[in-house]
């Protein structure tokens, strides 16, 4: 009950008058856009399957937009998150022609779309898991705003 009392929702905790899952989600986005355009010579990010990396950058991408976003239509939100995930996915792809060592690939841009599936699909599941906890109460309402 201490802690409870104590421990601020992590979605109104913030810096300089911004919300800290803004700014999570802004550093991010940047983080991802810098590492598919630097040179194939400067890749630092983990070594596992380029396809995995892909679709895990996106389905964080969209979890952390969909955290980001609220509205009282879920289905247009995702929808709103998921074309602005693709066409970024896109235009990233497309993009990297320009960058010494990488070329565009359709499987990436498709591990990409996958990632925004499997995110937006994750962050619903979570969201509901977690009201579910809230309306039975395992979880009281202080410890989410």
């Amino acid at each position: 009950a201490f802690a409870n009392r104590t421990m601020q929702s992590v979605s109104k905790i913030t810096i300089a008058g911004i919300r800290l899952a803004f700014i999570v989600l802004a550093v991010y986005w940047v983080a991802i856009a810098v590492g598919t355009h630097l040179p194939t010579a400067l890749d630092l990010s983990p070594q596992v399957n380029d396809k995995i990396k892909h679709f895990t950058a996106f389905a964080v991408l969209a979890m952390l937009l969909a955290y980001n976003t609220n509205g009282p239509n879920t289905f247009r939100r995702f929808a709103t998150i998921a074309f602005i995930s693709v066409a970024y996915a896109a235009a990233d792809e497309w993009t990297q022609r320009f960058i010494p060592g990488r070329v565009p690939d359709f499987a990436d841009f498709i591990a990409d779309c996958g990632g925004v599936a499997v995110g937006l699909a994750t962050y619903l599941l979570l969201r509901t898991l977690f009201r579910e906890r809230l309306l039975t109460g395992w979880v009281s309402k202080s410890e989410i705003g």
